[in-house]
């Protein structure tokens, strides 16, 4: 008991707001590069090279929101709290991700489009595929995908439930298992779902996303969660283990059929 409180405060004093999908989005395009054939890692290699590898270009979408606005709703899919049905929603005239998700495959696929376009496309892509596997990107409007559902950590420290998933589960994770077992298990929960089929279609992921987000262990709905302590962010570990492996898995598979269709 001694030891897990003092992992928690450990995690508290060192939370970054930003890391998760920092971490979670390069380690999606990381692992789904692994999975790449060698004749799409030859395609798309000059378009990943200015960032150096795969996991860092899969950043680059949230790096330009501030100067690019109009990409904002690009990475979420919003639903009201009486409608559960992720195919019913529709798109705001500034988009959502699931217009962004299918525009930027579109881009990729025709041989007419500019490196840059090209580029942009890739990188998009990746970080869309990271993003639909956040439950919280499959929230509500009113609350902006649990921005502004307030919680506190058992000190009193403050967050909010999009903040968590997007960030401090994963934190307090390699606090609590360390990084490498981290990576360790995602890349077993790798092998394990690779044996299995998996939707080709935005809309599915998204739903599980939000599935999740709904279920009463996430205390998402009618805000019941207001403390978020030790035992409930690992006992959502699994979860999020199991939503980056299926998004590494699905990315590889949608670019290996976007290039073995196209090129």
């Amino acid at each position: 008991m001694i030891k897990r409180f003092f992992l928690f405060f450990l995690f508290l004093g060192s939370v970054d707001a930003g890391a998760w999908w920092d971490r979670g989005h390069s380690l999606v395009c990381e692992e789904a590069y692994k999975l790449l054939s060698s004749e799409v890692t030859d395609k798309i290699d000059p378009l990943i090279d200015e960032f150096g590898s795969f996991g860092r270009g899969c950043l680059w979408a949230d790096w330009i929101k501030g100067e690019r606005k109009e990409t904002r709703s690009w990475h979420y899919i919003n639903l009201p709290n009486e409608e559960q049905d992720v195919s019913k929603a529709i798109c705001p005239k500034n988009g959502c991700i699931f217009d962004a998700f299918y525009s930027q495959i579109k881009i990729l696929k025709d041989t007419k489009t500019s490196f840059l376009k090209k580029q942009e496309a890739l990188m998009f892509v990746g970080h869309f595929v990271g993003d639909i596997h956040q439950p919280m990107h499959a929230g509500y409007p009113h609350d902006l995908g649990g921005n502004l559902h307030r919680l506190k950590f058992s000190n009193g420290n403050k967050t909010n439930m999009h903040k968590m998933w997007d960030g401090q589960i994963i934190e307090y994770m390699e606090v609590v298992i360390g990084s490498d077992r981290f990576e360790e298990a995602i890349q077993e929960k790798i092998h394990t779902f690779l044996s299995i089929d998996h939707s080709s279609k935005i809309e599915n992921w998204a739903q599980e996303s939000r599935d999740i987000a709904m279920s009463q262990s996430v205390g998402y709905r009618d805000n019941d969660l207001e403390i978020a302590t030790d035992e409930y962010m690992e006992s959502h570990f699994d979860i999020v283990q199991n939503r980056i492996a299926l998004a590494v898995i699905r990315l590889s598979k949608t670019l290996n059929s976007i290039y073995k269709t196209n090129h």
